[in-house]
């Protein structure tokens, strides 16, 4: 797919680049920006070696503010319209090309043909002690809620009561 050479002017123009299966990097530059001036075609060069990546880059004097973005050069890689990675500057410039490429190369070829791992998601809870495989397990009565005790009828709350 390559550079695309598109402005984003809103909301909606953002969600669509990244309704895609492809993966999306975004990269946010400044005119202003010296680094900017080094790393942008960088990445644009690189960005043509691999066409199986969406890539964007935005100038944010044209662009609505992201949250994502402090200061320039930042790159966003999406995928499935989940933010997977933020690389604010690209480290010392004798090192830029291969932090790049090694980016590149590791989403080429994923697709969003399944959604990926989300990387805040929360670890696995461990086993709890209602399984019914614990020792001592007892089902919840069939009327009652589970964990809860019958209420007889008629009976209110006490510390619920105005004095």
């Amino acid at each position: 797919m390559g550079i695309v050479t598109a402005t984003i002017a809103n909301a909606d123009d953002f969600n669509r680049a990244l309704r895609t299966p492809q993966p999306v990097f975004m990269l946010f530059v400044s005119k202003h920006c010296p680094a900017c001036e080094v790393s942008g075609p960088l990445f644009q060069g690189i960005a043509n070696e691999h066409q199986s990546v969406v890539s964007l880059v935005l100038d944010c004097a044209q662009t609505p503010r992201h949250a994502e973005v402090t200061s320039t050069p930042t790159l966003l890689i999406y995928l499935n319209g989940t933010l997977m990675e933020k690389l604010q500057g690209f480290g010392p410039e004798d090192e830029q090309a291969q932090l790049i490429e090694a980016k590149f190369k590791h989403y080429a070829d994923r697709t969003g043909a399944e959604p990926p791992a989300s990387p805040a998601a929360p670890p696995p809870l461990p086993p709890s002690g209602a399984s019914p495989h614990a020792p001592g397990y007892r089902p919840p009565p069939a009327s009652g809620r589970a964990g809860s005790s019958p209420t007889p009828p008629g009976f209110d709350n006490p510390r619920s009561r105005q004095p």
